[in-house]
């Protein structure tokens, strides 16, 4: 373990020290969320509630989002493709290390300072303009939701990780990485409530894990899911990660086996 807490903390340092990529990401991040704050905060003007969210619990939502794709919806997929794609991947497989752990050790560090990066922008924006903001209703919801939040993460890792490993087959490697990017931020709900959706995409979306991973967090913080219906979407949320666990792993043992048979 001590390894890989090594590498994480060298990670952080190496993140901070890209300042510039370091805020062109924030700065994204927090366009995007003003954008959708005002947005929603003029559509819902007048109005007391919205598809079941009062006025409180939609902003939150709209907060909550920047949040969840901070952390949960931050990864390194490209730089994993880049390192399968120059052949550096190789430099790690003569080391003494789990490359999943290690590489989960940097994807956590760079989460890391994207999520203090986030709270400070969502406090500062509270802080300045007093937006109503919803606090959870009970200590199971606070639980649930941090539980929640580290399987959203878990999850998104081992998704990317997959989609990532692909490169292994394909010189077109980013591709797959930029469509699963692209889609993932939609089907997650990391622009705009699920339930705004036609019922049948809804029901679609329901019978994948991308719920997961930026919708069902939130609404269990906004106390919109039930308390059996909490140990029920944890209890998913962690056999989806489980299975992509399983997956990614699968994948990533094929590939090294088809890259070590190419590189002789």
């Amino acid at each position: 373990m001590r390894k890989y807490w090594r590498a994480y903390q060298i990670s952080i340092q190496e993140t901070l020290q890209r300042r510039s990529s370091l805020l062109m990401d924030r700065v994204g991040g927090l366009a995007v969320m003003l954008s959708l704050y005002y947005f929603w905060k003029t559509l819902l003007s007048g109005r007391p509630s919205f598809l079941g969210y009062s006025y409180s619990q939609m902003l939150t939502y709209i907060l909550g989002m920047n949040i969840l794709r901070s952390f949960a919806l931050t990864g390194r997929g490209w730089e994993l493709v880049g390192e399968i794609s120059s052949g550096k991947i190789s430099s790690y497989l003569v080391r003494p290390l789990n490359y999943h752990g290690y590489a989960l050790s940097l994807d956590l560090s760079k989460k890391t300072i994207h999520l203090f990066a986030a709270l400070i922008e969502v406090g500062a924006l509270i802080f300045f303009f007093h937006p109503p903001f919803y606090l959870p209703q009970s200590i199971l919801s606070a639980l649930a939701f941090l539980a929640a939040l580290v399987l959203a993460s878990l999850l998104f890792f081992f998704l990317e990780f997959l989609v990532s490993s692909l490169a292994f087959w394909t010189s077109e490697s980013g591709g797959p990485l930029f469509f699963f990017e692209l889609c993932v931020q939609f089907a997650a709900g990391a622009f705009f409530p699920l339930d705004v959706l036609p019922r049948l995409i809804q029901k679609g979306l329901s019978f994948s894990p991308f719920p997961y991973l930026v919708f069902l967090p939130i609404n269990i913080y906004l106390g919109r899911v039930g308390e059996g219906q909490i140990f029920r979407d944890l209890w998913m949320a962690g056999l989806w990660t489980a299975i992509f666990a399983a997956v990614s792993l699968a994948v990533w043992r094929k590939g090294l086996a088809s890259y070590s048979a190419e590189g002789g």
